[in-house]
């Protein structure tokens, strides 16, 4: 699951500070985005055959939608570079790209570290936190 984590953030960086041109940069910045489909995908579908709570999941499931929305993006961005739609567009575009990218890595984190607390046992009914106002409904 941190490979996932990783890997968008060295995408990310990658595509900021890239020594390559700008089409050898777009080729391969896709082909990781396809790996972090595929890493997502997997991080998703072996989520889903444990156990674990329902929220752990829902956040995985919900990561892998955002990289397969990360791709369709991606695929939009470079349309509009091809076809030179208007910089505020392809801008607009580029934004959405870049703050989905950051929502990958916040999603793949979350799903991360619950899963970790999960797996040690560090969600117990007995554990103080379970017992707090905010999770029994009274105040």
């Amino acid at each position: 699951m941190y490979l996932v984590i990783w890997v968008a953030f060295l995408q990310v960086l990658f595509i900021f500070f890239t020594p390559f041109s700008f089409s050898v940069s777009v080729a391969v910045h896709g082909l990781i985005g396809i790996g972090i489909v595929g890493l997502t995908f997997q991080v998703s579908r072996g989520v889903r055959r444990t156990d674990c709570p329902d929220r752990i999941k829902r956040i995985s499931r919900t990561t892998f939608m955002l990289a397969l929305f990360q791709g369709v993006l991606g695929i939009i961005v470079a349309l509009g570079h091809v076809f030179s739609w208007p910089s505020l567009a392809v801008d607009f575009l580029l934004f959405l790209h870049l703050g989905n990218a950051l929502a990958i890595i916040t999603q793949a984190s979350s799903t991360a570290t619950s899963y970790d607390m999960w797996e040690e046992k560090e969600f117990t009914p007995t554990s103080p936190a379970s017992t707090s106002p905010a999770t029994t409904g009274t105040s």
